[in-house]
């Protein structure tokens, strides 16, 4: 069995059914980044018929019926929930999505109270310290580091740490929301602290130039690879993607070509946890990106953030 920890938010879903227009009927629904993530680990591990892998979720949420939606959703998913902390009174956050004619989405967020905010407070942290130590792999994103206290924020870089110094791998998405940070500098200095722990990182091209100034996708591997990673994927929308292997092989991999792109939503995090699944499943570096990249390519021509993947040949 390998044992696969996600770490970070779940929010209230309102997405728009009519691209252009705030108004009129929304679907309502359940995402965040590192929990759509698990989600198409759990998802794809079942179409790769990888029975073997386990996948938890790691948050804080209330006691309101939302927050119980949410639990049942995930255990539908056969995610496990043991290790999110409930707090009375507490709320998850809610986002709103718009997206245009193009599936190109824009957001809305009210999450500054938001349950999530205290996932390691309460003395959880020690919990997860001690519960982590059967896992083999934990999954953060800069989303997950943005929304906590800056106490919090260390917290969880030392918990990274000292799981990698056990063995485990520490897998990594930039994902860099500017909005959610202070100051650029302090997400930075924040990167660069969880670097020298992650074995895997599958950063966005995008994302990581407009931060970092890398200025082709191999230039984004070559810098992680400098600061400690082992495999690095980058991501660059419907453009080939980069992936190269510390003192190892680099190459590239086109996505199938989608046509009909109704939402973006997600496209990042699905790939994601559908390249953990393939790895899991024992598929090499190439092969796993296709199956991430079919994957993500169902998700953008659906709307809303998890959609169904039942029917997708991952081995065609």
């Amino acid at each position: 069995m390998t044992r696969t920890a996600f770490i970070g938010e779940c929010m209230i879903e309102l997405a728009g059914t009519s691209p252009g227009s705030i108004f009129g009927a929304a679907n309502l629904g359940f995402a965040g980044d590192t929990l759509n993530g698990a989600t198409y680990m759990a998802r794809t591990s079942r179409l790769l018929a990888a029975p073997d892998t386990d996948v938890s979720f790691i948050t804080a949420l209330g006691t309101d019926p939302y927050s119980d939606a949410m639990i049942a959703a995930w255990q539908h998913d056969n995610i496990d929930t043991s290790l999110v902390r409930r707090i009375d009174g507490a709320l998850p956050g809610l986002y709103a999505i718009q997206t245009d004619e193009t599936g190109e989405r824009s957001f809305s967020y009210w999450r500054n109270d938001a349950a999530a905010k205290q996932m390691l407070q309460g003395g959880h942290d020690a919990v997860l310290r001690d519960a982590l130590r059967g896992f083999d792999c934990l999954y953060l994103s800069g989303i997950t580091l943005a929304i906590l206290s800056d106490t919090d924020r260390k917290t969880l870089i030392d918990i990274a740490a000292n799981f990698a110094k056990q063995g485990g791998k520490v897998c990594f998405d930039t994902n860099h929301r500017p909005r959610l940070w202070s100051d650029q500098d302090i997400a930075m200095t924040t990167y660069l602290a969880v670097a020298p722990h992650c074995h895997t990182v599958l950063p966005t091209f995008d994302d990581d130039s407009a931060l970092f100034g890398d200025v082709t996708p191999a230039a984004t591997a070559e810098r992680w690879h400098s600061l400690g990673a082992t495999e690095v994927v980058v991501k660059c929308g419907g453009e080939p993607t980069f992936y190269s292997i510390r003192d190892g092989e680099t190459g590239t991999v086109t996505p199938p070509k989608v046509t009909d792109i109704i939402d973006t939503t997600s496209a990042g995090d699905s790939f994601n946890g559908s390249y953990l699944a393939a790895r899991n499943a024992w598929r090499d570096v190439p092969a796993a990106i296709a199956v991430a990249q079919k994957v993500a390519g169902r998700v953008i021509s659906r709307r809303g953030a998890l959609v169904d993947i039942s029917d997708i040949k991952l081995d065609q």
